[in-house]
């Protein structure tokens, strides 16, 4: 026993002996991380920003899906929220006290890209939105639903706007002007020169009230046509006389647009949309209404999308997620990000709140598709979308799938389901022990393409082109041969792709494409 002992020690120390290897040092383990329910799940239609952090939190959900509605702050501090749907002539209350919506009171008919509007004396006047014209109607102080105003009728564009002692409305298909003074029906004012649709009114400083941008009305205005232009002139209605004039000069085409009164009385022209549906109108329009004319004011980058949200000094672009607070629209293209958001939002409503904070809804607004090619099956499939301002997947060691952008998410990949996990900054620890994505090498004949290792002799290339001719194509690279193998399709053609490889061999495949 003793020369057995003494024969492995020899061994071990002789020169040359092989030193045994030490072993390996464990992969750092990922924190524990639970979801936060503070932080807006991806979709959502709504969150409220947080005053005191600068971030949004998550608020309860619609209970409908709304888009092209309109929320009224009421004096109790609740939010109105009518129409957008027409499923049901339907409203919703927001309480910030619970951050809850609830069934609110009906309307007389279902509105979509209607007008709502708070009165001074608390009720609420609603407008527009409807396909066939339909008389106005009005909420009372603790009633239990709206009701019509007779003897006026509004179609889809209208607008109004409180005067001193009554109520201006205008119906833009038919020009027509009415004024109600709260207790009687409205009468009529007469009729624009250029009956108009997506139009905007905006109260002068003089108590004057502009009428402005808008699409020409195809509709028939005393027994002729209105005539068509490529622009459509300011008018201006007077409540004193009740009359209306027409400037002589004309700001550019422009509807669905905003109009602001600044502080030295003139108005802002901004956002909208051209004579083209589809393009943004980049440029602002400055309107003096002493000397009745118009200038072109700095340019916004819209990004490809018309209809931002303003109100009350705060400003959202659809699909950002940083919203911009200043003074008037003229100081928008200087000022600086403000409070942060977990999503993006398409037609986006802001509603500033009692506590300071800000009330954001809307149409979700979603990032790139995500698509997991399996390796058994050699298929790709969608398996859903990441959240607006996703810049990476990465994953952990533990083989968990994180989205990573302003928030972070946690990732089914077989169902593309999210849970967020936080904030970016607050999760350093976690993304710090993400696991190294091995890169790929370039492939010649697939410029563009994502390549994924998937292990020492095989990559999955997948996707390349240009953007007019994105490809869908997925194969196989044998990396000692350097050839390529069909491996499937996927069904969302991708120019710049990326991808990632997974525990059990297969890939994510995530970017902006086409179908």
């Amino acid at each position: 026993m003793v020369l057995g002992t003494a024969l492995s020690l020899a061994l071990v120390l002789a020169p040359g002996a092989v030193k045994p290897r030490p072993p390996k040092a464990p992969r750092a383990a990922a924190p524990a991380v639970k979801g936060d329910p503070t932080v807006p799940a991806a979709g959502s239609s709504a969150e409220r920003v947080d005053p005191a952090t600068g971030r949004g939190r998550s608020v309860g959900s619609f209970l409908e899906s709304r888009t092209d509605f309109q929320a009224t702050p009421m004096p109790d501090g609740r939010v109105l929220i009518t129409g957008g749907t027409l499923k049901g002539p339907t409203t919703e209350w927001f309480d910030p006290a619970t951050n809850r919506f609830t069934p609110g009171p009906p309307l007389t008919r279902a509105r979509q890209g209607h007008r709502a509007l708070a009165l001074k004396d608390g009720r609420v006047l609603v407008l527009g939105g409807t396909e066939a014209p339909a008389p106005a109607e009005v909420l009372e102080p603790g009633a239990a639903a709206f009701k019509a105003l007779p003897e006026a009728a509004f179609a889809l564009s209208a607008d109004a706007v409180e005067l001193d002692d009554r109520v201006l409305l205008v119906d833009g298909a038919s020009g027509s002007l009415f004024t109600w003074d709260g207790r009687k029906s409205p009468s009529s004012k007469g009729t624009l020169a250029r009956p108009r649709n997506f139009f905007r009114l905006v109260r002068l400083k003089d108590g004057r009230v502009a009428i402005t941008g808008g699409w020409p009305s195809e509709q028939k205005v005393r027994g002729r046509r209105a005539a068509s232009g490529p622009s459509l002139p300011v008018e201006v209605f007077n409540p004193r006389w009740s009359t209306l004039s027409s400037w002589s000069q004309a700001p550019q085409p422009r509807a669905r647009h905003q109009a602001e009164v600044l502080a030295d009385g003139r108005v802002c022209l901004w956002a909208g949309v051209g004579l083209d549906p589809d393009v943004p109108v980049a440029d602002m329009d400055i309107l003096d209404p002493v000397k009745e004319t118009v200038t072109r004011g700095p340019a916004l980058d819209l990004q490809g999308n018309p209809s931002p949200a303003w109100n009350g000094g705060f400003y959202l672009a659809e699909r950002s997620l940083r919203i911009l607070a200043c003074a008037d629209p003229l100081a928008l293209p200087a000022a600086v990000p403000g409070p942060r958001l977990a999503n993006g939002y398409l037609g986006p409503v802001l509603v500033p709140l009692k506590d300071g904070g800000v009330l954001v809804m809307g149409a979700p607004a979603f990032g790139d598709p995500l698509d997991r090619w399996d390796a058994r099956t050699r298929q790709g499939a969608v398996v859903g979308t990441l959240r607006e301002g996703t810049t990476q997947l990465g994953l952990l060691p533990d083989g968990r799938v994180l989205a990573i952008g302003e928030v972070v998410d946690q990732v089914d990949p077989r169902t593309g389901g999210m849970t967020p996990l936080g904030w970016r900054e607050d999760l350093q620890a976690l993304l710090a022990t993400l696991r190294p994505a091995p890169a790929g090498p370039d492939v010649k004949d697939r410029p563009g393409a994502a390549v994924v290792p998937l292990d020492k002799t095989r990559a999955l290339v997948v996707g390349g082109g240009s953007p007019d001719a994105p490809s869908g194509s997925v194969e196989i690279l044998d990396l000692r041969k350097k050839t390529l193998v069909p491996a499937g399709s996927m069904r969302i053609r991708r120019a710049r792709p990326a991808g990632l490889k997974l525990n059990d061999g297969s890939v994510l495949v995530w970017g902006m494409g086409k179908e």
